[in-house]
């Protein structure tokens, strides 16, 4: 047996080649894996990364804070060249929706370019509803971008009854779908009192703020009375609202 000194070079045996040629192997597998893993997380990323300009818009409408024309056109923008990217979410062709939308709504009537995006919006939030049906939110702001564009049509209702069908409580979506109920038709569909009888009471679980809420759509809206109404069978929220009603008018 041949003894080797700290000088000699050691002659590796055929297992330890074995072994190291496996080991560089199984390295390259987990190198090839990583890249592909990336590669298909990429477009997701890149997405969000172009995304990241509107978030704070976003935020601010959500807290019902008013955003500039301009910052608007800047979210869509942003939204609009996430939109590139195959990984871009559902929700995010819902938002770009929502920010054209509120451009079209904050316009004056003669700005024809800006009401020009319409088509374009209804679109946009047709696809989002399709990539994501269960969303309360998706469906009523479909259902109010497309009676901006066609009007009172059995597919703007159809949108609404689908958003009601979706559930959602929280408070901007009771709200807004209320404010659909009550002021934008001349007329709701039969189907819909119970509807409007609902979202009132689901409104009255947020406490003073929902109830401000409804103090507002009462006053703004031509059927506001349907919410007294609506509140009736309950005595203590009837008052209450009658309450925040004095409040709100400068009465005591």
């Amino acid at each position: 047996m041949r003894v080797t000194t700290p000088t000699d070079r050691a002659v590796p045996s055929g297992e330890d080649q074995t072994l190291r040629t496996g080991t560089a192997v199984s390295l390259t597998a987990v190198l090839l894996v990583g890249l592909g893993l990336f590669a298909l997380t990429l477009p997701r990323l890149m997405g969000a990364v172009s995304a990241l300009p509107a978030r704070s818009i976003l935020l601010e409408i959500r807290n019902d804070q008013t955003v500039s024309s301009e910052r608007l056109e800047r979210a869509a923008t942003a939204l609009q060249g996430s939109r590139q990217w195959s990984g871009t979410p559902a929700y995010a062709l819902s938002d770009l929706a929502l920010l054209d939308l509120l451009r079209v709504q904050s316009s004056a009537p003669s700005e024809s370019g800006t009401h020009a995006l319409l088509p374009g919006i209804v679109e946009v939030q047709e696809m989002g509803v399709a990539k994501a049906p269960a969303s309360g939110n998706s469906w009523a702001r479909l259902a109010d971008a497309r009676y901006l564009r066609d009007g009172l049509t059995p597919a703007t209702r159809n949108a609404l009854e689908m958003s009601l069908l979706s559930g959602g409580i929280d408070l901007p979506l009771l709200r807004f779908r209320l404010h659909l109920l009550l002021f934008d038709w001349e007329s709701p569909a039969p189907g819909f009192v119970p509807a409007v009888r609902d979202q009132v009471h689901k409104l009255t679980r947020y406490g003073k703020t929902g109830y401000d809420e409804l103090v507002e759509l009462s006053l703004i809206t031509p059927r506001g009375e349907l919410i007294p109404a609506a509140l009736a069978e309950t005595p203590d929220k009837h008052a209450y609202f009658a309450h925040r009603v004095k409040r709100r008018l400068g009465r005591r």
